[in-house]
């Protein structure tokens, strides 16, 4: 239910900040391109780099103090990982890999470490909370994509003592990073930033227990589910689970983060809430009557 109460929450105050920057604040809109990996257990040891994925972000914000603003952003990214990467031989035998798109709704506050009215080039640093929403997937021996929360590879669906329950796709997180920002002039400015993100779910890769249930699931008929389970067999047709090598490691959340170059446009005239605002260089909005 925690999701339901990050939803609610995010809708208030995105609702507030519209209005507040309506009456007084300026407007900017901001967006964002780059590459997102993640931390966790299919990419241990793996050079980040060999494993990212496409992002983009965009949003709006509005400068509620001189230093501070407050950001609402949606993100579209990826995040994948495979053993096969790996330099260690134990998790190459493993032979797990998983692929998600993950979508991104954040509500975060911004603050500038130096004066953007004295100086072009702005460090900032940011952070917030956020919802976001994944679905790990892979690719059968025989090509097919598979949905991994559907199948339960750990015994999800056993509904048995011992195994763990389904795990929710929506979640909440916790963005915070840092960036360097260039005022190009009053209205544009373009840069930098770092994006990490804490999460509270060990299955954004659809790994966390430490324990095969590959024999379980094959007792239950479950077969998909076992033969992704562990699929060292796919290297050595017969290689079993190991006894003495943890699947995962549930005490270890997993994470992503993202490095994106950024920009930000100030929104001099826009319309909202059935009237006209302009905001002049330096100055609050001020309404006017609409021209029909």
């Amino acid at each position: 239910m925690h999701y339901k109460v990050a939803i609610r929450t995010s809708l208030l105050i995105a609702i507030l900040a519209f209005q507040l920057s309506a009456i007084a604040q300026p407007f900017r809109a901001f967006g964002g391109l780059g590459v997102s990996a993640y931390l966790g257990d299919l990419i241990q040891g793996s050079p980040a780099f060999k494993q990212v994925s496409p992002d983009v972000m965009g949003g709006l914000s509005y400068d509620f103090a001189e230093k501070f603003r407050y950001r609402l952003g949606l993100s579209l990214l990826g995040v994948r990982g495979n053993d096969a990467l790996s330099p260690r031989v134990d998790l190459r035998e493993r032979n797990l890999n998983f692929k998600s798109f993950v979508w991104e709704v954040s509500n975060m506050v911004e603050y500038d470490i130096l004066d953007r009215r004295v100086y072009n080039i702005v460090p900032y640093v940011f952070g917030g909370f956020g919802i976001f929403h994944f679905n790990p997937t892979t690719y059968d021996r025989n090509g097919n994509k598979v949905y991994l929360h559907d199948i339960g590879t750990e015994g999800q669906y056993l509904n048995q003592p011992g195994y763990p329950k389904p795990y929710h796709r929506l979640q909440i997180n916790i963005p915070f990073g840092a960036g360097v920002r260039y005022e190009v002039s009053e209205d544009l400015a373009v840069g930098f930033e770092f994006n990490y993100r804490v999460l509270f779910t060990d299955y954004l890769d659809d790994v966390s227990t430490p324990k095969y249930a590959t024999n379980a699931l094959l007792a239950a008929g479950q077969l998909e589910a076992a033969s992704l389970s562990f699929r060292g067999d796919e290297l050595d047709p017969t290689a079993k689970p190991p006894l003495y090598r943890p699947r995962g490691n549930p005490h270890n959340k997993d994470s992503y983060y993202s490095f994106q170059v950024t920009f930000s446009v100030r929104l001099n005239n826009f319309y909202l809430f059935g009237k006209d605002y302009i905001s002049p260089a330096g100055g609050p909005f001020i309404p006017r009557m609409k021209n029909y």
